[in-house]
């Protein structure tokens, strides 16, 4: 009896991209001779993406289709496609073909004859610009630092995984999923292939400035408490700082050695207002995000869905 396979392909925007990522898709199933279902995500794109893909899907039933009713992020387009997936074999690949589908057969492969229950692709090298290999390097080094759980730089969800890391998946049930993380949290054996990543094909990045913050922030703070204990610590050195320097204005008032003067105050003040307020950011980013979950509010809306 075949294996069975489940593609999740998030898309936003990608009509310029479609076609020749399904092209190459057919081209890899046929490959490895196995019975597959290609799950497009479309994250609530405004251009044609939602028209091609329907017409991709009258000329082949292995295609199910999901329509988000607005952009809810690329986490909440692979929660989705998750949750569809019953297959033997998962893989999660983005449209933009920047994650090249010729790498899938090699990930396969070396995930059945390794016995591995999760294969990732890790970037040797890429052609971004330098603003974006900054950032992400930045983001790498800030999550592995702040959380037990380490992901491997220059990765992205570009992986494949068995059922027995599906199954744990579904079960999940977080507020802001973020993949790169949980997967690697479960714990399970893995191994990685190395490859350059190309251009993009056409078309433009979704990732704005705001979308990577958002994306770096979900990630950090949805699996590190760390940041409210470099609070706690900073709480604690600006106590000392002040009780010194009440203890240095004590002794100078007594040598009558005091300069009267506003400027230091108002330094002192400014300072400790800084630390104050980014103290309580820190807390309300926390019980914010406590609040966003106590609503139980859905990941995602599902517009229209064709099987």
């Amino acid at each position: 009896m075949k294996s069975s396979l489940s593609i999740i392909a998030p898309c936003y925007n990608e009509e310029k991209n479609i076609e020749v990522f399904y092209k190459k898709i057919l081209s890899f199933t046929k490959e490895i001779d196995i019975n597959y279902k290609l799950i497009f995500i479309d994250d609530g794109s405004t251009d044609f993406t939602w028209k091609i893909i329907k017409n991709l899907k009258k000329n082949n039933d292995n295609i199910s289709l999901i329509k988000f009713s607005r952009n809810f992020g690329q986490m909440s387009a692979i929660q989705a496609g998750i949750q569809k997936s019953e297959s033997d074999y998962t893989i999660i690949l983005d449209t933009d073909l920047q994650d090249p589908p010729e790498l899938l057969k090699h990930m396969y492969d070396k995930n059945i004859k390794e016995n591995l229950n999760i294969v990732y692709a890790q970037r040797k090298s890429s052609n971004e610009k330098p603003f974006k290999k900054i950032t992400s390097k930045i983001f790498y080094k800030i999550f592995n630092l702040l959380v037990e759980i380490k992901i491997p730089e220059r990765t992205s969800n570009f992986i494949i995984f068995d059922k027995k890391v599906l199954t744990q998946l579904k079960q999940l049930s977080e507020q802001n999923p973020f993949y790169m993380g949980l997967i690697p949290w479960l714990g399970f054996k893995a191994d990685k292939i190395l490859f350059d990543r190309p251009n993009r094909l056409d078309g433009s990045s979704g990732w704005t400035l705001k979308k990577m913050i958002v994306y770096s922030m979900d990630a950090i703070f949805s699996f590190s408490s760390h940041p409210m204990r470099i609070s706690f610590y900073l709480s604690i050195l600006m106590s000392f700082v002040f009780f010194s320097l009440s203890i240095y204005g004590i002794y100078s008032y007594f040598l009558k050695d005091a300069v009267p003067g506003w400027t230091s105050i108002i330094l002192i003040i400014s300072f400790f207002n800084m630390i104050i307020f980014f103290i309580l950011g820190l807390i309300s980013e926390y019980v914010g995000r406590i609040f966003k979950a106590s609503n139980n509010r859905p990941n995602f809306i599902i517009d229209e869905q064709i099987d």
